[in-house]
């Protein structure tokens, strides 16, 4: 029986690379019997999609949070839309609107002791709202505003900058109800946050089977990412408090949520979760495009890494590591193949590299031949803040590239000692390993006996069939798989 997904991203597939979207990609490819409709959360209008669909992926439905010059969600013809906005009248704001819009803010305010279930059900009524009515006309009305500055006035009131901002961040964020349910057999949020709000909607409103798989943990990387910000700090409890509560309800209405890890698991119970609907399942790597092969010994050493680049990957680490292990292995070359996720972050990289005059040392790209360069490198290297069970360390290890990483997430269960672990945020340790593999005594004999260690366990482990089938069985309702999977 051919079944029908909302599959639902943010900031991934098909319009970002990274390791959420190369999750999707295999779970579409290799689902081929399944039905899929994806619904992907984007931060402009004019983002590319990156990935090449397959023919069982139904429709394609992009929501930009930013970028447009109204709010909202495309309501058909001109004659509809301008209807809309006739029939958003004071009168229809105040009675359908904004009782459920308050209970929305308090929400926010209240962040991890938000009524999930109440919060659910407003973010419904609004939706249903949003059907009939013009959203625009609706969150930019005085009546809005005045709701919001009454709800945000306990404990004490918003400046009215910062009441400003945050406004404007909900009027945005809120985009998400105002798009109509695509009715699925299962939504399949690729996250807890904003992304699996749909599953959230679905459920109340049609009973849909609700499924997150989280591969980071959002809230987690959100307090990181929030030790970085530039904003007040009224403006980054508000950031703060709407994740914590659409985390709370979003785990709260999921049928069933999965993990990469016992690290992740404890994270996921720790912010609400009930421990019964918790499954781990890993990633998986397809091995006929990830081997090991024979390689000669290079004149220049090369440390690889995959990764975005942005805070959480470390990447700053990883260039003042490189400047210590250049001082010793004065040919050492380090590949940071990724394309720029955080600009500014980027400049940050760009001044520590001409600071410790690593110009000929260090060199940055993309690939689209991962495989490839991995066969090529003599370590990879992945100097993470933060991760879940990243697909770029599987790929090493089914390379037969050593591995260096930081010890992080589900990182040091998937090596399970067939590489070497330091801690995040530490270049002098950092240094230490990649010099251990690099130039230690017996560097090479212990390249390979951890590569071929590594294969090994990435063979038994972190299979495609592994990390597909659960999925087949949930989308199945949970009945036993008689189907093999779909190559791509």
């Amino acid at each position: 029986m051919t079944r029908s997904v909302l599959l639902t991203t943010d900031g991934t597939y098909p319009h970002y690379s990274g390791g959420v979207s190369t999750w999707c990609d295999q779970l579409v490819r290799h689902l081929a019997n399944v039905d899929f409709h994806l619904l992907s959360i984007v931060h402009s209008p004019y983002q590319p999609q990156v990935y090449k669909l397959p023919q069982n992926v139904r429709s394609l439905e992009a929501i930009s949070l930013w970028g447009n010059e109204d709010p909202g969600f495309p309501s058909g013809s001109f004659a509809d839309s301008y209807e809309r906005k006739l029939r958003t009248t004071k009168e229809k704001i105040a009675e359908g609107f904004v009782p459920s819009f308050a209970v929305v803010v308090q929400s926010v305010f209240a962040g991890s002791a938000a009524d999930a279930m109440a919060f659910g059900q407003a973010l419904a009524r609004l939706q249903r709202y949003f059907e009939s009515y013009d959203y625009a006309e609706t969150m930019t009305s005085s009546l809005a505003w005045a709701c919001f500055k009454k709800c945000s006035a306990q404990p004490a009131a918003l400046s009215m900058e910062d009441a400003t901002t945050c406004m404007r961040w909900l009027v945005r964020y809120l985009t998400i109800t105002a798009r109509p349910n695509i009715v699925t057999d299962v939504v399949h949020a690729s996250m807890a946050g904003l992304a699996a709000v749909p599953g959230v909607l679905s459920k109340i409103q049609y009973g849909t089977y609700f499924l997150i798989t989280e591969h980071g943990i959002h809230l987690r990387e959100l307090y990181m990412s929030l030790s970085r910000m530039n904003g007040s700090e009224p403006c980054r409890r508000f950031l703060l408090g709407w994740n914590q509560a659409i985390v709370g309800m979003n785990y709260y209405y999921a049928d069933h949520v999965t993990c990469l890890g016992e690290f992740n698991q404890k994270w996921q119970v720790a912010f609400g979760v009930d421990p019964a609907k918790v499954e781990f399942v890993p990633n998986g790597v397809d091995p006929l495009r990830f081997f090991p092969e024979p390689r000669a010994p290079s004149a220049r050493p090369t440390v690889l890494t995959l990764a975005r680049i942005f805070p959480l990957k470390g990447i700053d680490t990883l260039l003042r590591a490189a400047a210590i292990v250049r001082d010793q292995v004065p040919l050492v070359k380090f590949r940071i193949l990724g394309d720029v996720a955080d600009p500014a972050y980027f400049a940050e990289c760009q001044r520590i590299i001409a600071e410790n005059q690593l110009e000929m040392a260090v060199e940055f790209g993309v690939t689209k031949e991962a495989g490839l360069e991995l066969r090529r490198a003599d370590v990879f290297c992945l100097p993470s803040v933060s991760e879940g069970l990243p697909y770029t360390i599987l790929e090493a290890m089914f390379s037969g590239c050593p591995v260096v990483a930081t010890d992080v997430g589900n990182v040091s269960d998937a090596l399970s000692g067939t590489g070497l672990l330091v801690r995040p945020n530490n270049p002098p340790e950092l240094a230490r390993a990649l010099l251990t593999v690099l130039d230690g005594p017996g560097a090479s004999g212990l390249r390979d006996k951890l590569s071929a260690a590594a294969l090994e366990r990435a063979r038994q482990h972190y299979t495609l069939e592994k990390a597909i089938r659960p999925f087949q069985f949930q989308y199945e309702g949970r009945q036993h798989c008689h189907q093999t999977l779909q190559s791509a």
